[in-house]
């Protein structure tokens, strides 16, 4: 059984999904949607890349969404024969208009990643005007259920169109999924034929809670509980476990999500047998390192470690999904020697990865003995939707010592050794400053041939810049005045 909690009393909405009655997934509404995944735009193509079979194209945003070859649709590509023998610029050129979805929402230094294949989500179906395919939902397990919605799709699908038979589709009249299928072709007809001015968005995804309704698709013995009643109200006309919160306390704080969402933020995860991991996410790539800690273990070394890393594995699966940490991810497990040891971890991150929405592969360990895996891309992870880059040391988690700037400092003032001016004056941090004692001044000054006059700020930073070079009479007089 699932459980979907929404909060929607304060001014951002945030969802929360417990499987089993353990926390799943986080999701926050951003209030820039600008290029949320899922919006379609009539776009201009600005430059083609042959060499990286590739092309970036103008939606209208401040940076140029990333069109790859492998995502123009069927038939832009024409003749199959030929896809694999030519570029992309034999498909498309500078200037030329498309219809593009965006697909992977974009990065400080990346643009959104785009598709011409583009695609319209409703409860029931997933409709692709260019799709070329049927499918049914992996969850829709029921053979006898597979075939008949099978047989609606070949009766409904038309020319290229593609269709997915979502889970929500399984015991459904097949009135409720023609009428939501004539839907959704109906709305890319009228899309397609609106005159709009080049670059426009022309399709705006489904508002946040509908998008995250729509993605977790909710079962009969599933539970929504929302904290407003006009909320609570709409929902039960839609589903049948609807329940609204109605005490003072905040709901994600009776919950206790507010203390899980400070921990996801932390690099350091502490495990119940006294090891941890350290999570650290990159710009390129998301590594993990695992460590026994304070596990000692009883028996062998063998057991110690494979007791550590099983226990890492079940927790490193489940953080990976509640961080929504995608791409590549490298996880630097303790040492195995036993191959069926290394099986064992690699049959719990299977178990447990299964039941991510998101698509996950799994490759195993590496000569190194890295684990490594890849988890599609949607979204940006829920550090990024919190936090932002510290002014100070943009994001890497380190601050230029005390040490290094005094020296970086000392190596400045020989320079101006024996100036004809008479005196310097430094403003420095608190940290940096206190390096420089009256011995070393004294000694610098008869080192230079000048005096040093050396002042504080409250910066949290170490530096120093250089105030003043001239008579030390207008130096300390100045000084006076602060």
């Amino acid at each position: 059984m699932r459980k979907l909690i929404i909060n929607e009393k304060t001014s951002q909405l945030r969802c929360a999904l417990y499987e089993d009655d353990e926390l799943v997934e986080i999701h926050y509404e951003q209030n820039d949607q600008k290029e949320m995944a899922g919006n379609i735009y009539k776009a201009r193509v600005v430059k083609v890349l042959p060499g990286m079979q590739a092309a970036f194209v103008n939606i209208g945003l401040d940076r140029n969404g990333y069109l790859h070859r492998n995502d123009l649709v069927s038939y832009q590509l024409a003749d199959e024969k030929l896809q694999s023998k030519k570029t992309i610029n034999h498909f498309i050129h500078e200037g030329e208009e498309l219809l593009v979805q965006v697909v992977k929402e974009g990065t400080d230094h990346k643009g959104p990643k785009l598709t011409t294949n583009i695609e319209f989500g409703g409860e029931f179906l997933v409709y692709k005007p260019y799709g070329n395919y049927l499918m049914i939902s992996k969850k829709v397990t029921d053979e006898e259920e597979r075939n008949r919605l099978l047989s609606l799709g070949e009766k409904l699908r038309e020319n290229e169109e593609g269709l997915l038979f979502r889970t929500a589709c399984i015991n459904k009249e097949e009135k409720e999924i023609i009428a939501e299928y004539e839907k959704l072709k109906q709305q890319f007809l009228q899309m397609k034929s609106e005159q709009a001015a080049v670059p426009k968005c022309v399709f705006k995804a489904r508002d946040f809670l509908s998008r995250i309704l729509n993605e977790v698709a909710l079962l009969q013995n599933d539970i929504i509980i929302c904290d407003k009643p006009e909320r609570a109200k709409q929902l039960k006309k839609h589903y049948q476990k609807v329940e609204y919160f109605s005490k003072k306390e905040q709901i994600f704080s009776y919950y206790q999500l507010d203390q899980e969402i400070d921990k996801l933020l932390k690099r350091i995860v502490w495990l119940k047998n006294g090891a941890y991991i350290i999570i650290e996410q990159t710009e390129a790539m998301v590594v993990i390192d695992v460590n026994t800690g304070k596990f000692s273990g009883k028996l062998s070394m063998r057991e110690t470690v494979l007791k550590t890393n099983e226990e890492a594995a079940a927790e490193i699966a489940k953080q990976i999904r509640l961080r929504n940490l995608s791409g590549m991810i490298l996880i630097d497990f303790i040492d195995m020697k036993h191959e069926e040891d290394r099986r064992k971890i690699l049959h719990i991150m299977e178990r447990i990865t299964a039941k991510d929405r998101t698509q996950t592969k799994l490759f195993g360990f590496t000569e190194l003995n890295i684990f490594q895996l890849t988890r599609k891309k949607i979204r940006q992870p829920l550090e990024k939707e919190l936090t932002e880059k510290c002014p100070v040391c943009q994001g890497i988690g380190h601050l230029v010592s005390n040490e290094t700037v005094a020296f970086k400092l000392e190596r400045e003032l020989w320079e101006y050794e024996h100036m004809i001016e008479e005196a310097i004056w430094i403003e420095a941090s608190t940290g940096v400053a206190s390096l420089f004692n009256e011995q070393h001044i004294k000694r610098l000054e008869q080192t230079f041939g000048f005096k040093l006059r050396i002042t504080t700020n409250d910066s949290i930073s170490a530096g120093y810049h250089i105030r003043h070079i001239g008579n030390l009479s207008t130096i300390e007089e100045r000084m006076n005045k602060l």
